[in-house]
């Protein structure tokens, strides 16, 4: 276990935590387009990568190898984990619960411009991740 540990955490801390915070900047961005586009795949992954890259910079100050080996490599291990995360706000589990639970291809042909909800729950967990990592904002 602890040679899994070593290549989780050298994985992890390959960019820093405004690093991982400005990746999943543009990966948002990227998921705003592309859902706005109706490209349902792409625009969803690119909001689960950005969560999750987010919630990277958050692991990175966690002290404790076990907790952070608790959310996974992955950015929908990350989600998995932060759906039913207790110390977690009910906006960002419910936020990580959409993009978890989102399917890929959409179920009906919309009119007008794409759905973007999944980049807005994706942009909470962003939120979060900035807040917990940067602090709250001055005035």
């Amino acid at each position: 276990m602890s040679e899994d540990t070593s290549e989780a955490e050298t994985w992890l801390s390959r960019l820093s935590a405004e690093e991982w915070l400005a990746a999943a900047a543009g990966e948002l961005e990227r998921a705003r387009k592309a859902l706005a586009y109706k490209q349902q795949r792409a625009g969803l992954t690119q909001a689960r990568r950005a969560a999750g890259m987010a919630w990277n910079a958050v692991l990175l100050g966690v002290a404790d190898a076990t907790e952070r080996a608790r959310y996974g490599r992955s950015y929908m291990d990350h989600l998995r984990v932060l759906k039913d995360e207790p110390f977690a706000s009910a906006a960002v589990r419910e936020a990580a619960e959409q993009l978890v639970t989102a399917p890929l291809e959409p179920g009906l042909v919309q009119l007008g411009a794409g759905d973007t909800r999944l980049a807005r729950a994706a942009e909470v967990v962003v939120t979060e991740a900035l807040r917990r990592v940067r602090g709250p904002l001055s005035s």
